[in-house]
């Protein structure tokens, strides 16, 4: 049997939600060893978010040893030292400074475990006049730039449906963590490293070029609804049965093709549509024009019309989504036994590895689920565990 990608590595999760959890969560999917850190009685906060207790949780957290300990106490953070002298990688997303008033600097972090990586998610990032501020979501989404350009032309700035802030941050840790382990391991610098992510700049840095045209030319882009300025048209159109059509039609050829395929060559043949540039100059008109065509056409028809070639698609719910054939095609999503919920459906390993893909094992457990494994492979007897678990340090 193959190897997993990350098999071997020690990981400790000692963070909350997602921009810290999540980030451990990726390594997990590939055979990493994380160890996930809840504070006992009341465990990660994700578990009480949402419309279920718990099911955020088993998604977010699956594939990880999750133990319950006390860190606000003083042999909690004894035995938290314990455990990362035998780690590779430590995640948290506390507000900067908590971790270190817990005595848990990172000067203090090299010196109990010289290979240790350190990934410290959080909302502004360990340096810097804003540093000291909570960090949510929104508003990493807000300071980064990213709010200024999502929502309807003159209307007011829209959050995404989701924590893309937090999912990003996740993200660019996991990846940091992976660039310092190569540096450790393979260049063979021999220590860790910090990696200070956060979610002003995860979002700052997915804006595209915004900065740089503002640097060249003064413009500041704006909202502008469903467009672009790039491929036109594109939007999301709704369509005769009330469901929503997205399109993206970009290039000389394909803007032809869009053409023929709603029965009106002559778009493709007029003088302002004839180049990119002007047809974003026309960009409304040529919006509307697809929006009347849209709506007199069921979304079976659109997609027929439009084929292979025009980038167009609908606008899955979360029904459409466990019935579609692409996903179902790549086993995108599995069912997974679950201790409190029966068998239940989730997303999949992400990215596929045709070498060394990544397993849903577990999902995320019941709090302090392998106390007993976890804290008896660091030497403490049945008796030690329970008598720590009276006392509320696990």
């Amino acid at each position: 049997m193959a190897k997993k990608a990350l098999e071997g590595l020690k990981v400790l999760d000692i963070g909350n939600i997602i921009a810290g959890p999540w980030c451990s969560t990726i390594m997990a999917d590939f055979g990493a060893e994380v160890i996930k850190v809840e504070m006992p009685g009341s465990g990660d906060m994700i578990r009480s978010m949402g419309r279920i207790k718990d099911m955020w949780y088993t998604v977010e957290n699956r594939n990880k040893k999750n133990i319950t300990l006390n860190l606000k106490t003083e042999y909690g953070k004894k035995i938290l030292t314990e455990l990362i002298q035998k780690v590779d990688i430590l995640v948290e997303n506390f507000r900067p400074g908590a971790f270190d008033r817990m005595g848990f600097t990172w000067e203090k972090l090299h010196k109990i475990n010289p290979r240790l990586i350190y990934v410290a998610a959080s909302g502004y990032g360990r340096t810097g006049p804003e540093a000291h501020k909570p960090g949510f979501d929104r508003v990493g989404l807000a300071k980064g730039g990213f709010l200024e350009v999502t929502g309807e032309a003159g209307g007011p700035p829209i959050k995404p449906g989701l924590s893309v802030a937090d999912f990003y941050t996740a993200l660019f840790g996991c990846v940091g963590a992976m660039f310092a382990i190569y540096n450790r391991d393979i260049v063979g610098a021999g220590e860790g490293q910090m990696i200070d992510a956060c979610l002003a700049e995860s979002a700052l840095r997915i804006q595209e070029c915004i900065l740089t045209e503002y640097s060249y030319d003064g413009t500041i882009r704006t909202r502008i609804g469903n467009g672009t300025m790039v491929t036109v048209p594109s939007g999301h159109f709704l369509t005769k049965d009330n469901k929503y059509l997205v399109l993206s039609v970009s290039g000389d050829k394909l803007f032809k093709v869009f053409a023929d395929a709603c029965g009106m060559p002559e778009l493709a043949e007029n003088p302002k549509y004839s180049t990119g540039p002007l047809r974003t100059k026309h960009r409304e008109e040529i919006n509307d024009i697809a929006k009347d065509w849209i709506s007199k056409h069921t979304i079976a028809e659109c997609l027929e019309a439009f084929g292979d070639d025009i980038p167009c698609g609908k606008v899955n719910n979360v029904a459409d989504i466990m019935i579609d054939e692409q996903y179902n095609f790549r086993n995108d999503i599995i069912d997974v036994v679950t201790k409190q919920f029966g068998t239940i459906k989730m997303q999949n390993v992400t990215p596929k590895m045709s070498g060394t893909p990544g397993e849903v094992e577990w999902a995320g457990m019941p709090l302090g689920t392998f106390n007993e494994e976890i804290y008896g492979a660091l030497g403490y007897s049945k008796e030690e565990i329970t008598d720590l678990a009276e006392k509320g340090i696990i």
